[in-house]
């Protein structure tokens, strides 16, 4: 006789970068081992991976393409999923501001305490760049930032292809025309036709991109300070 499978309670969250309400159930123990794998490995691409693995198998809600989510959607739904699978409170390890003290502290943080940075459901943007011209840009998703590590996004060849990946139209004042429906030769011609600040209002939208964040207040438990800074990023909340 096969042995019971427990059914997992539903819950439901925003997604930031539609503004969408979503469903969700809690990671298993299956797959917190995959997570737990992964964090072991260290390596960036492959906790990456892991995550996205993890969003896909938890998410109930149909039509939610996990390769197309943003970064900061990737952010909300593992810690929302982080809280409700393990618990809401995760324990940091933060340094003391002050310079004169080495302390490291045990800090409790609610998860559900997180924010977005953003405007939830605003994931593009419109950028003029010239008299009637102008670029809807969108924020880049994850199947595009995992194609370039660190190093490449650093190069001039690999910020040209990340702009062009989150290009969504070019309008002017007679047509819209659909990026997808370009050829990417149609799209390197159109902003090697620009300038350099035109472009560089473009690749400047890609750093606006919102994350999740919240201020924290502690006192050193070493030197009693009372201690306030920023968590930003994933990151920050798993250190």
């Amino acid at each position: 006789m096969a042995l019971p499978i427990l059914n997992a309670t539903r819950y439901a969250t925003t997604l930031p970068s539609t503004g969408e309400e979503i469903y969700y159930r809690p990671y298993v123990v299956k797959e917190e081992k995959i997570m737990m794998i992964a964090l072991e490995s260290k390596d960036e691409k492959q906790i990456m991976d892991a995550m996205l693995d993890v969003i896909e198998a938890c998410v109930l809600t149909e039509g939610i393409n996990h390769q197309d989510l943003t970064t900061f959607d990737v952010e909300w739904l593992f810690l929302k999923l982080r809280a409700r699978s393990v618990g809401e409170n995760a324990e940091l390890k933060l340094k003391c501001t002050d310079e004169d003290c080495d302390g490291i502290s045990d800090v409790l943080y609610n998860l559900d305490d997180i924010k977005i940075d953003g405007e939830l459901g605003k994931s593009k943007m419109t950028i003029k760049i010239a008299d009637g011209v102008g670029v809807v840009m969108k924020y880049p998703p994850v199947k595009l930032i995992r194609k370039y590590d660190a190093k490449s996004m650093e190069t001039i060849e690999g910020a040209f292809s990340l702009v062009a990946g989150c290009i969504d139209q070019v309008f002017d004042e007679e047509n819209v025309y659909e990026a997808k429906e370009q050829t990417p030769e149609e799209v390197k011609d159109f902003l090697d036709s620009l300038s350099t600040p035109q472009f560089k209002s473009l690749a400047d939208f890609i750093g606006t991109q919102p994350t999740v964040h919240d201020n924290i207040d502690w006192k050193c438990q070493s030197c009693q300070k009372e201690n306030s800074m920023e968590l930003r990023g994933l990151q920050s909340f798993f250190t």
